[in-house]
């Protein structure tokens, strides 16, 4: 009897609470999901315009799951993915974090699921700007301009269709950006809370897992906390979460390569970004780095520009891209047999000798480096207006690694795929028709971007408009332009993240005023439907 009446140990006392501590928790969710859902009617009323512009990008969406099924494979890294998350090994070039997306998604062996998701995650992508933007006091009718381009930019339904990693990448930089700047209660700022910054920061720092151009963002989050002063406790909660994945894969990757890193391929890519500028007669490289010289490259040819003009003669020049995966370069010497591709060419020991050269010739030549990076980012803005367009005819496998990618469609979706086939993914009629007339028509031109990333600037640098919100967004948007082209080269698909963000900072500088005494003065939404002033 005394042992049966005996109390119970801590641990067996602790799991109890526990549990009574997550069922009042899950109750209460449950509660806030039934009234969530009854309010939702009058949400959508109170934002009608928004409710059918986001309609119409669903629609549009439909259609493109119905033009090209299942998925639209984009060169090597698509295929680069799914072998990933069939294989669940640390990819040298890129840190898997899509690859572990795709890899949850696998038993489904769908690709059109993975298409449709992604297409989900770009209509939030929209809902998420709208939502910041009028919950900071932009009207309705500039929240729903600034979602726009997500919603209808060609170029951004191309990459939500396609087996890449930059919608998922979006999402989750947009989500911390989002949880981080959001108001509670709209109208007065308040710091966010430990856990608000922890949880920007982790989703910050899952996001570079997913593209690693996000990753300069989990410090620029922090820096706004103590810019803001939100104090070093929020600042130091941002880094550390946004830290604790990128060191677990880290660790996980060393246990595969022997070095502590997230790739073995930055030294690479930075190696081809020198490629467009570097002169050996100037950095005077020892000896075991001169095969490196771009005169050693058979990409380093010239090729005369159509129209005697910079323009045209900066278009005629050889990309990055060209001197890194031409496999006449030193870096795929000698051939190799293996199946995978990427693993003889992005060694921990050639990265490392490619590292060494990049950093002699920025050094020996940084005017060079700087105009290499200057003219990728005008072409962000001057050559974009027709790229990442749906092609008209769709191929499978490619004959370079085709054994390989082959293997990688197979082993993702299944051995009886027609997409391992030369036809890869096919374009329906005439719904195909309707989305390349309608990208021929309707996009975000890269004039129209420079000039809300411009406009947004000049708001930042104004003392009656500028807000903390708005210079984190727009620095944001600024590093995901200037970044790639700093570290490899220009492509418009790594800028468009920056898009959403240009748009939310202008929003903003647009809305935002202070008044005499400093303080902040946002422009209500809707003045009729304001509360009276207390008299």
């Amino acid at each position: 009897m005394a042992e049966n009446n005996a109390a119970p140990s801590p641990a067996v006392a602790a799991l109890a609470a526990w549990r009574v501590r997550l069922g009042a928790r899950a109750r209460v969710a449950a509660i806030r999901c039934r009234v969530w859902l009854t309010a939702l009617p009058g949400v959508a009323s109170r934002h009608r315009l928004f409710c059918a512009t986001l309609g119409a990008g669903l629609v549009l969406r439909l259609i493109v799951m119905a033009a090209f099924r299942p998925a639209i494979l984009v060169r090597q890294d698509s295929f680069d993915y799914m072998w990933d998350a069939v294989h669940l090994t640390p990819d040298p070039v890129r840190p898997d974090g899509y690859a572990f997306f795709l890899a949850a998604a696998r038993p489904l062996h769908s690709l059109a699921l993975i298409a449709g998701l992604q297409h989900l995650m770009g209509l939030a992508i929209a809902v998420m700007v709208y939502a910041l933007l009028a919950n900071r006091g932009v009207p309705g009718w500039g929240a729903t301009l600034a979602a726009a381009p997500v919603l209808f930019d060609p170029r951004e339904l191309d990459l939500e269709h396609s087996i890449m990693s930059d919608t998922l990448a979006t999402l989750l930089m947009l989500a911390a950006l989002v949880v981080l700047l959001i108001r509670q209660p709209p109208s007065v700022w308040r710091p966010p809370s430990v856990t608000r910054a922890a949880v920007a920061g982790l989703l910050m720092g899952v996001a570079g897992l997913v593209r690693p151009i996000t990753l300069p963002l989990f410090v620029l989050v922090a820096g706004y906390l103590l810019i803001q002063r939100a104090g070093w406790r929020r600042a130091g909660a941002a880094l550390a979460a946004g830290a604790l994945p990128l060191a677990g894969y880290a660790m996980w990757f060393s246990t595969f390569y022997g070095t502590v890193n997230l790739t073995t391929s930055d030294g690479i890519f930075l190696w081809s970004r020198t490629m467009t500028f570097a002169n050996c007669a100037v950095i005077k490289p020892p000896g075991g780095l001169r095969a490196l010289c771009p005169d050693r490259q058979p990409a380093s040819r010239k090729i005369a520009p159509h129209k005697p003009n910079a323009y045209s003669t900066l278009l005629a020049r050889p990309t990055p891209e060209i001197f890194l995966w031409s496999r006449k370069s030193w870096l795929w010497k000698p051939p190799s047999k293996e199946l995978v591709p990427d693993q003889y060419a992005f060694t921990p020991a050639k990265n490392a000798r490619a590292m060494s050269f990049a950093i002699r010739a920025i050094a020996a030549q940084p005017l060079g480096y700087a105009r290499a990076v200057t003219e990728g980012v005008a072409l962000t803005f001057l050559d974009t207006d027709r790229s990442l367009a749906f092609p008209s005819v769709l191929g499978g496998p490619a004959t370079l690694n085709y054994a390989y990618q082959v293997a990688a469609v197979r082993g993702y979706v299944g051995p009886t795929t027609p997409l391992a086939s030369k036809q890869g993914t096919r374009v329906n009629e005439p719904y195909g028709y309707a989305i390349h007339g309608y990208q021929s028509r309707l996009y975000f031109p890269g004039v129209g971007f420079a000039l809300v990333l411009a406009a947004g600037f000049v708001g930042v640098v104004m003392p009656r408009r500028r807000s903390g919100a708005a210079m984190l967004l727009w620095a944001s948007a600024a590093v995901m332009i200037i970044l790639p082209s700093a570290e490899h080269t220009f492509n418009y698909r790594y800028a468009l993240p920056a898009v959403p963000l240009a748009c939310m900072a202008f929003a903003l500088v647009r809305s935002t005023r202070h008044d005499e005494h400093g303080g902040p003065r946002l422009r209500a939404p809707n003045s009729r439907r304001s509360e009276p002033a207390p008299v």
